[in-house]
């Protein structure tokens, strides 16, 4: 059966896997069979003893989820458990890197502004860069191409958090229209739930 570690103690030197099955076993570090300590999320291939528990259990071989590696990897730079109150920059970076596409709720300033101005700093880096192996804005366009729908998810639900429509955001194809969406996302937090939520603060 193949399952996924939800837990892993190296105190108490046993575990829990969530199985495909949508069961929970336990297991003992007697048990695995992996090169490396066993890790919180991973994908694992195990047997069933009489009493339930997880036996002989090995590393899942098979494609991995490119996406829930990155997703991974995101959890590594960020906790993104901690209250909000207590996010930094890169907090709120790595929260609207993983609502990639979320174009639903609600977004507060922090979230918006921290966004983009990790973005500003991302893209001034890049293009030094660039600059350095005279890669002519290769590597900004590949940034601004990975950037660009978390950009409009985030400025979505920033309206949607002062009560506007994401669709506002077409404004920006204006030359002018960029002022009204400054302010729009400059503004604070309408404190009543709307159609897209509760306030995000």
């Amino acid at each position: 059966m193949k399952g996924q570690i939800l837990d892993y103690s190296i105190q108490t030197n046993s575990g829990i896997i969530s199985g495909d099955d949508q069961n929970r076993y336990n297991f003992t570090g007697a048990e695995w069979r992996g090169q490396r300590p066993p890790t919180r999320g991973d994908r694992v291939d195990f047997d069933i003893d009489q009493s339930g528990s997880a036996v002989q259990i090995f590393t899942a071989l098979g494609p991995s989820n490119p996406i829930h590696n990155i997703s991974e990897q995101l959890d590594k730079i960020s906790d993104q458990n901690k209250e909000e109150e207590q996010f930094n920059m890169i907090d709120w970076f790595v929260k609207c890197l993983k609502n990639y596409v979320v174009f639903e709720g609600r977004a507060r300033r922090k979230e918006f502004w921290f966004f983009m101005l990790v973005c500003f700093i991302l893209g001034i880096i890049v293009q030094m860069i660039d600059a350095i192996l005279g890669t002519d804005k290769l590597l900004n366009g590949l940034l601004n191409l990975a950037l660009f729908l978390p950009s409009l998810a985030v400025g979505t639900r920033r309206l949607h958090d002062t009560n506007r429509s994401g669709w506002w955001q077409l404004l920006i194809l204006t030359v002018i229209g960029i002022i009204p969406l400054i302010i729009w996302w400059a503004s604070d937090t309408k404190r009543e739930n709307n159609q897209w939520g509760q306030p995000a603060k």
